[in-house]
C-alpha cells in the first residue's frame, strides 16, 4: 500500500507541474507557434509573421497576430486599434480619438478600410484592413475640394509639433494649424519585446503647389516614454535628413519608390494634383515591460483647405533589437 501511495503522489506531482507550466506559458507571448519549419505563427518558410518571404525579423507573438480579420465594422477607437493590428490585450491600455475640429471630425476624419482607389498601392499591408486619419473626410473623391470636417480657422496654439525629432531638438517653426486629428494610444510593451514597428503612407493635396514653401501639412508619430528625451513628446517618423513627413520629405513622390494612387483622389494628375510617400515603415526601440504613449497626428498647416491623409497598418512588437528610423517598404 505504501508503494502505491507514493506512486500516486508522484503522478499527481507530474500532472500539477505540467499544468503550472502551461499556465505560465500563457502569461507571456512567445515567438510563434506555427506548424511550419520556422519560429513564427504563419505557414511560410521565412522568420516573420506576415505570410510573405521578405525575411523581416520575428515579431513578438501576442496571440492575436491577425486581430483585424475578419472584417471590422465601424471606426470606434477600439476598432481603429484592431484594424492596424494593435490587438485588444494586456499591452493595449487605452486608445482615444481626438480632433480640434469638433464632434463631426471624430467620425469623418477616421476610417477602417481594405483599400482606396483602383490600384494595388493604397491597400492594407497586413491582415485584412488598415486605418486612415485625414484632415478632410476619409474617402472623399477630391482632396483639393476642401470638404470640411469642422475646422474653420487656423490657430497657432493647435500646432502639435513635438519638441524633439528622434534624439535631436526640433528646429522647425510652429505655424497656425487647422483640423488636427490624432489617434492616441497608451501601451505597455511585452516583457520580451525590444521595439515596435508600423507601416504608413502619407498623401497630400499640397503636392505639388506648396513644395519648398517651409510650412506644410504634416504627419507625426509622437512617442512619450521616460527613457526617450526625459519623456518629452518625440516625433519618430522622419527621413534621413531629419525632415518630418510632409510634401518636402525625401520619400514624397520619389521616383525610386513609386506608388500607384489611381482612383483614390490622391494621384498626381491634372487638374487636381496630389501625391504620396508610398508605403514606409517606422521602427523604434523600447524596453520590455515599459509603459509609453504613442500618438498618430495629422494636421492642415497654414490653412483649412488643402487636405492630407495617412494610412497606417501592421503594428508589430519586435522581439529583435531595432534601430530607430523610417525606410520605404520595397
Amino acid at each position: 500500500m505504501t508503494r502505491i501511495f507514493f506512486a500516486l503522489n508522484a503522478v499527481l506531482i507530474v500532472l500539477l507541474t505540467g499544468l503550472l507550466a502551461l499556465s505560465c506559458a500563457e502569461d507571456e507571448p512567445d515567438y510563434g507557434t506555427g506548424g511550419d519549419s520556422d519560429s513564427d505563427s504563419d505557414s511560410d518558410s521565412d522568420s516573420d509573421s506576415d505570410s510573405d518571404s521578405d525575411g523581416d525579423t520575428d515579431p513578438v507573438d501576442t496571440e492575436n497576430n491577425y486581430c483585424d480579420c475578419p472584417e471590422i465594422s465601424g471606426n470606434s477607437a477600439d476598432n481603429l486599434a484592431s484594424a492596424m493590428n494593435l490587438c485588444p490585450n494586456q499591452y493595449l491600455i487605452s486608445v482615444n480619438k481626438f480632433s480640434t475640429s469638433g464632434a463631426d471630425a471624430l467620425d469623418l476624419a477616421f476610417g477602417v478600410l481594405e483599400s482606396q482607389g483602383s490600384n494595388d498601392c493604397l491597400i492594407h499591408t497586413h491582415g485584412c484592413e488598415m486605418i486612415a486619419l485625414s484632415t478632410g473626410p476619409v474617402g472623399q473623391a477630391d482632396p483639393n475640394s476642401a470638404e470640411s470636417i469642422g475646422g474653420t480657422s487656423a490657430d497657432i496654439s493647435n500646432d502639435p509639433l513635438p519638441p524633439f525629432q528622434g534624439y535631436t531638438a526640433t528646429t522647425s517653426e510652429t505655424f497656425a494649424t487647422c483640423d488636427v486629428v490624432q489617434l492616441q494610444y497608451s501601451l505597455k510593451a511585452p516583457a520580451n519585446a525590444e521595439g515596435f514597428t508600423f507601416d504608413f503612407l502619407f498623401a497630400s493635396a499640397e503636392y505639388d503647389e506648396w513644395i519648398g514653401e517651409g510650412f506644410n501639412d504634416a504627419f507625426y508619430a509622437i512617442v512619450e516614454y521616460d527613457q526617450l528625451n526625459g519623456g518629452a513628446p518625440t516625433n519618430i517618423s522622419f527621413d534621413d535628413s531629419g525632415m518630418e513627413v510632409e510634401v518636402d520629405v525625401n520619400f514624397f513622390e520619389n521616383p525610386s519608390h513609386q506608388c500607384d494612387e489611381s482612383g483614390s483622389g490622391w494621384e498626381p494628375t491634372m487638374p487636381s494634383v496630389s501625391g504620396s510617400t508610398g508605403w514606409l515603415r517606422t521602427s523604434w526601440p523600447i524596453e520590455g515591460g515599459a509603459s509609453f504613449n504613442l500618438t498618430f497626428s495629422i494636421h492642415d498647416e497654414g490653412d483649412c483647405i488643402y487636405d492630407s491623409i495617412v494610412f497606417i497598418d501592421n503594428f508589430q512588437w519586435s522581439g529583435d533589437p531595432v534601430e530607430g528610423g523610417t525606410t520605404p517598404i520595397e
